[in-house]
């Protein structure tokens, strides 16, 4: 099974051990982790926090990437700040505990979650090369917004309210997918 997980609550402190690399991480909630298929964890440290787990079979995976032309292998990812994968868990999480949902509604939502994985979290397409940054897509929404509204002085909370996220975990999703400070970004872009 594939795993996903939004943490709850934070922060937590997290330490993983793959292979040779070790990496530390401070978990916020919101933040997403994935667990591919068959992916192995040599040793893990994760203080006490609450999180929503999802698993799902390699064959929801394996049927996004044939929709989509991509081959099915996802990455292992510590953090990642995806508003839009984010709320369909969340989505997801309310129509199953409320048993309102229907079938279809949730069928879709699985979907919609796997496509995105797929899309975003593939070997060939992840940017979410560091622990705690951005996919591909929410960097390059993030970035788009600021070079349009070069015009006139931008505040860190209205660009986190134009992509959807908190200010705390737009600087430190920033910082972390371009290696500088998101005021650092907008100090050199209106300069």
């Amino acid at each position: 099974m594939h795993s996903v997980s939004i943490q709850l609550d934070g922060p937590a402190k997290v330490e993983v051990s793959c292979g040779e690399k070790r990496t530390r991480v401070t978990l916020r909630r919101g933040d997403m982790t994935i667990a591919p298929y068959r992916f192995s964890i040599d040793g893990a440290y994760v203080e006490p926090c609450e999180f929503l787990q999802l698993h799902l079979s390699p064959s929801v995976i394996d049927r996004a990437a044939s929709e989509v032309g991509r081959p099915a292998a996802i990455v292992p990812v510590l953090g990642a700040v995806d508003s839009l994968a984010e709320q369909t868990i969340y989505q997801l999480e309310e129509e199953l505990t409320s048993r309102r949902g229907t079938g279809q509604y949730v069928n879709l939502l699985i979907e919609t979650l796997a496509t995105h994985l797929v899309k975003y979290y593939a070997v060939e397409t992840c940017t979410t090369k560091e622990a705690g940054g951005f996919p591909k897509y929410l960097l390059e929404t993030t970035l788009d917004y600021i070079n349009r509204g070069l015009d006139r002085n931008l505040s860190i909370e209205e660009i986190a309210l134009a992509i959807g996220i908190e200010p705390a975990r737009l600087a430190r999703a920033f910082r972390a997918s371009t290696g500088k400070s998101i005021h650092r970004y907008l100090n050199e872009r209106f300069n």
